[in-house]
């Protein structure tokens, strides 16, 4: 492991950004810039792969120069080869294939001149297309005069599970599944049970942090299951999960979860809008029946103004503690965090 101090900058999806901060800190001082990035100083760069509620990260260069070009200075190159060759010296290795430069104005003649110094010190070629090591070029995002240089540290983003085998659609992102179960505070005394399980990301994400006492993934369909066993043998991760095949509202499941969620169709690859309401409602109710007293559910969903309306019908067995809102490539789902009255 390198023993020099690397400036990171993490990215993260917005919502998940307090919850990435606690993990990011068991690595070193860490801070949040904005809703979807952090700061993080770290000589560990082999940790860094470990993150699960992270998007990417990037180790980082910030000069203070007025213009691009002046990066191409010889100690500024220097010191950017320098980081190059520690992300390179990582364990396990991590192969990139090509160089890609993300920046505005990356077609300039100075750009393109920069893309080739880091490309020539990374020993790759410049790939705009496909490359894996993934430069990128701005200015300081402090306000401040100078330009910052990111150079991610992974072929892939940390956000990709590597588990993941099936393209099974809708499934939700790891990293908002990882701190959907922070919230939901998952401890290893919990029953834990995905009402709606899907490819099984919740209770294999679960599996990367403490293995719940007892863990039970249901869903309709039986590719889904299919997939979720699947991941769950390449994710090779201790603790013994129960899939079920069936409709949740009807399957025959013995009770006593102390931890319940789901994350029912949103109305877009799944499900419909005007019959969710009620999905919903039934979710709930099921819910309370298979619940141990004190237990939690945590409904991750886009249909915000439908679940206000099954929260608000008369003898629901569920009260509201909470509501945690992400942002994900246009959708803005919302974490309705309930306790059992």
């Amino acid at each position: 492991m390198s023993q020099i101090t690397h400036e990171l900058v993490l990215e993260v999806l917005e919502g998940c950004a307090p919850s990435a901060l606690a993990e990011a800190r068991r690595l070193g001082p860490a801070a949040i810039l904005t809703p979807t990035e952090l700061t993080l100083r770290t000589a560990d760069l082999d940790g860094v792969r470990a993150l699960r509620r992270v998007v990417a990260a990037s180790t980082s260069l910030t000069a203070p120069v007025r213009r691009p070009r002046e990066l191409l200075e010889t100690s500024l190159q220097q010191r950017l080869a320098s980081l190059l060759e520690d992300v390179a010296r990582q364990r396990p290795r991590q192969v990139f294939h090509g160089l890609r430069l993300e920046a505005a104005g990356a077609g300039s003649t100075d750009m393109r001149r920069l893309a080739e110094a880091l490309a020539d010190a990374a020993g790759l070629p410049v790939d705009d297309a496909d490359g894996d090591l993934v430069a990128r070029v701005r200015r300081t995002p402090s306000g401040e005069a100078g330009w910052q240089v990111l150079l991610r540290t992974t072929p892939r983003p940390l956000a990709t599970r590597a588990w993941r085998t099936v393209n099974y659609p809708g499934a939700v992102n790891g990293t908002i599944a990882a701190t959907v179960l922070d919230l939901l505070d998952v401890r290893a005394e919990d029953s834990l049970l995905d009402m709606t399980c899907g490819s099984g990301t919740f209770l294999i994400e679960q599996l990367h942090e403490t293995a719940p006492a007892r863990a039970v993934g249901v869903d309709l369909e039986p590719a889904a299951i299919a997939a979720a066993s699947a991941h769950q043998r390449a994710a090779r991760r201790r603790g013994r999960i129960e899939w079920i095949t069936g409709d949740v509202r009807e399957a025959p499941i013995e009770g006593g979860f102390t931890r319940i969620l789901t994350n029912p169709p949103w109305g877009t690859l799944h499900g419909e809008h005007e019959s969710n309401e009620q999905l919903l409602a039934d979710l709930l109710d099921r819910a309370a029946g298979l619940a141990a007293p004190g237990a939690r559910l945590g409904v991750l969903t886009h249909e915000i103004r439908r679940m206000h309306a099954v929260l608000e019908r008369p003898g629901t067995a569920w009260a509201l503690r909470d509501e945690h809102r992400f942002f994900q490539k246009g959708h803005h789902p919302r974490l309705f965090l309930l306790a059992a009255r």
